[in-house]
């Protein structure tokens, strides 16, 4: 990879909060936020949500990330793209079988927009949902007695 890619790479992968160039009119520098940062907002608000059991890369894939506990499987189920100060974000998730998509599919846009343009203070231009799969509801663990269940 030359110099050339290397460096619009890593400026595409890098936002700037904008209006925080400045304090009362001077100069003081720049924020960039990394993709990194987003993914990590993203991911802890979608994993948030009731209704959604995991985010979703490619199953094989996933399957042996999860035995392995990597932590790139959130780097196949975000993709953050930018145009100019805004950003778009997809996310691929597995959600619970049973919940209404439509609605959990307007939660999951609605609390990423909202986290990614609070914490990071990007401008989030959509937000894209995959479903990739549906995973079965837990079974729910036996409630352990205790003595006054036993007397």
């Amino acid at each position: 990879m030359s110099n050339t890619q290397q460096a619009r790479s890593a400026a595409e992968s890098v936002s700037a909060v904008p209006g925080a160039y400045e304090v009362d009119g001077v100069p003081v520098g720049s924020i960039r936020i990394l993709d990194g940062a987003i993914t990590t907002i993203v991911k802890r608000t979608v994993l948030g949500i009731e209704g959604v059991a995991r985010l979703s890369g490619s199953s094989l894939i996933d399957d042996f990330a999860d035995l392995v506990r990597s932590k790139r499987m959130q780097e196949r189920s975000i993709q953050i793209e930018h145009d100019g100060d805004d950003v778009t974000v997809s996310v691929a998730v597995n959600p619970y079988f049973g919940y209404k998509f439509p609605a959990l599919i307007d939660e999951i846009k609605t609390k990423v927009t909202k986290a990614v343009s609070d914490m990071a203070g990007l401008q989030v231009s959509s937000v894209r949902v995959d479903i990739r799969g549906i995973e079965e509801l837990p079974a729910e663990e036996p409630a352990e007695e205790t003595t006054q269940d036993k007397e």
